[in-house]
């Protein structure tokens, strides 16, 4: 007996149901999204561009254009009165009040240091930091530890980096940029361009590799962030390009990041090249540690917050955008209670690392809505119904691949601060 193959309307009914049975689910879980990973901590602030977290639980902050050191005390008030208030201060374009750093025996000296920039009365400007001991939640006895670079007279605002931490091994470190010089980052005497490296009381490290001089690393053009991953030692930072080739680079001792003969990636044995190189600037600025070489860095052209992981030699296995918004990202620190804190120019924030891809609900939809496709395919075809799907579902774009030990490039656009 031959086959009755059923009516097109009728299969087209068919599809329906199935369609029908499992779509509001389907509907469901696309439309869901888990609660927001981000949450707020404070807003209304000027350029809070660093924070510090105290043993005792206190989180301290500096603002960039106040000079004022401030602190969100252990039930998340921000105490009204300043730590410290730090003048004169210069404070155009990116100068100003630029990093602050807990000792790292502070619970017993109490010491807080303080990198800043400000003009003397010749026009020079300098790189100073300073140390103050906290005296409950007020800073005194400000003691000056090193004036760390003096530009020319009237140097562009720009490029002075001032991003300062201790290290594992108990030294201070500071990123210092060229303050828009150019050639003095190769100059070995220069301490403009520079990753340096002191100890607490300003004085150089017998161990640093240039013999006498503070210089850590070299040839650096304009810098925001670094951080040491505890489960390695290594010291990765970020690195702000011209028009193009902002980097993210890890730093060896001695090592010369090409700026300014050698831009991005050189191929070139007398320069470090990035294990990250932006094809057009975003701006990388804080870097931090949240896992054994997995770490988050925020830029500042696109607010975007993006999750880096290297493999145990420092080539890259992923790197995926969590997170964006309007305004640039500054500061990414990761805090003691287990989230990572990020600021822009008048907030602080926390993001939850262990927070699910907002986009798995797309995914969810993707999967099922395909192999509801493929049903209907099977079935009709079956039947000998000819069927075209013409809509495919389109994941949502990600970041996100495996790479080999090749460097990133990648190609974004928007305005650029550089």
């Amino acid at each position: 007996m031959p086959l009755k193959i059923p009516s097109l309307k009728l299969l087209m009914k068919i599809v329906i149901l199935i369609v029908l049975s499992i779509g509001p689910w389907i509907f469901s879980r696309a439309q869901s999204s888990p609660s927001s990973p981000v949450t707020t901590i404070l807003t209304g602030l000027s350029f809070p561009v660093s924070l510090r977290f105290a043993p005792d639980g206190r989180i301290f902050f500096n603002e960039k254009n106040t000079g004022n050191i401030r602190i969100i005390q252990q039930n998340g008030t921000l105490l009204s009165t300043p730590f410290a208030t730090i003048s004169p201060i210069f404070t155009d374009s990116e100068s100003g009040l630029l990093g602050i750093a807990l000792d790292p025996s502070f619970v017993f000296n109490r010491f807080l240091y303080v990198y800043y920039i400000y003009r003397d009365s010749q026009s020079y400007t300098h790189g100073h930091i300073v140390r103050y001991t906290a005296t409950g939640n007020i800073g005194t006895s400000p003691t000056n530890v090193l004036d760390v670079v003096s530009a020319a007279p009237n140097a562009p605002p720009y490029h002075n980096g001032g991003y300062i931490k201790f290290g594992p091994d108990g030294k201070l470190y500071t990123q210092v940029g060229e303050f828009h010089q150019g050639s003095p980052a190769q100059d070995q005497s220069s301490t403009t361009g520079k990753m340096l490296r002191m100890n607490p009381d300003g004085s150089i490290p017998s161990d640093n590799p240039f013999p006498g001089s503070l210089v850590y690393a070299l040839g650096i053009r304009n810098a925001f962030g670094f951080d040491f991953d505890p489960s390695n030692g290594r010291l990765i930072a970020t690195e702000a390009g011209p028009n193009t080739d902002d980097e993210i680079n890890i730093i060896v001792k001695g090592g010369n990041y090409g700026w300014p003969t050698c831009l991005g990636i050189c191929h070139n044995p007398s320069f470090t090249d990035p294990i990250v190189d932006f094809n057009l600037v975003v701006t990388p600025t804080g870097i931090a540690t949240a896992a054994p070489n997995v770490y988050y860095f925020g830029e500042w052209n696109t607010g975007n917050l993006e999750r880096l992981e290297l493999s145990t030699n420092g080539s890259i296995v992923s790197m995926t955008q969590v997170y964006t918004q309007s305004g640039g990202i500054i500061a990414v620190e990761m805090g003691p209670n287990g989230k990572l804190y990020f600021t822009s120019p008048n907030g602080i924030y926390t993001y939850d690392v262990q927070s699910p891809v907002s986009a798995m609900p797309n995914s969810i939809f993707i999967i099922l809505a395909i192999t509801v496709s493929i049903i209907a395919t099977a079935v009709l075809g079956y039947l000998g119904i000819r069927y075209r799907r013409r809509h495919s579902p389109q994941p949502v774009p990600r970041m996100q691949q495996s790479w080999g030990s090749f460097p990133l490039e990648m190609e974004l656009t928007g305005s650029c601060l550089h």
